[in-house]
């Protein structure tokens, strides 16, 4: 479920039951051309879907963080991570499609996923089997 998809009035009765964010995260310099970027957002979306989709009435999605400047990420991370747990959700999941982010793994952050997209089209259901084990293991492993 997308953060808009939820009426402001229902938020304090739904609360208990979406108890985890999914913060997205492209990874993108500013350094790529449009069609890159298409391809990024694209892919991100794909991923994205592996936990939304199942998962639609526990996860509320974020909206992406897309551009990584002059920041450090981890600290970032941190910092919108326990930001989201002080408004009430339990677990907070950061995926990416930035092969790069197992090193912004934050202390609040529960669980980081970094999809490797180029391994995508030809391990894609290995990849989605992954990530749902994944989500489920922090799930039955924190409660």
């Amino acid at each position: 479920m997308k953060f808009n998809d939820i009426p402001a009035q229902d938020w304090p009765d739904l609360k208990p039951y979406l108890d985890t964010c999914l913060l997205p995260v492209t990874g993108l310099t500013g350094f790529e051309d449009p069609a890159t970027v298409t391809l990024a957002l694209e892919q991100l979306r794909d991923a994205l879907e592996t936990i939304e989709i199942p998962y639609k009435g526990r996860v509320v999605t974020y909206p992406a963080l897309h551009y990584m400047t002059a920041v450090n990420m981890r600290d970032q991370l941190e910092a919108l991570s326990l930001h989201l747990k002080r408004m009430g959700f339990r677990y907070v999941i950061v995926l990416t499609i930035h092969t790069e982010a197992a090193a912004w793994k934050a202390d609040q952050t529960d669980l980081l996923i970094a999809v490797d997209m180029e391994q995508w089209s030809s391990q894609s259901e290995q990849i989605k089997s992954s990530i749902s084990k994944q989500v489920q293991h922090l799930w039955q492993h924190s409660d």
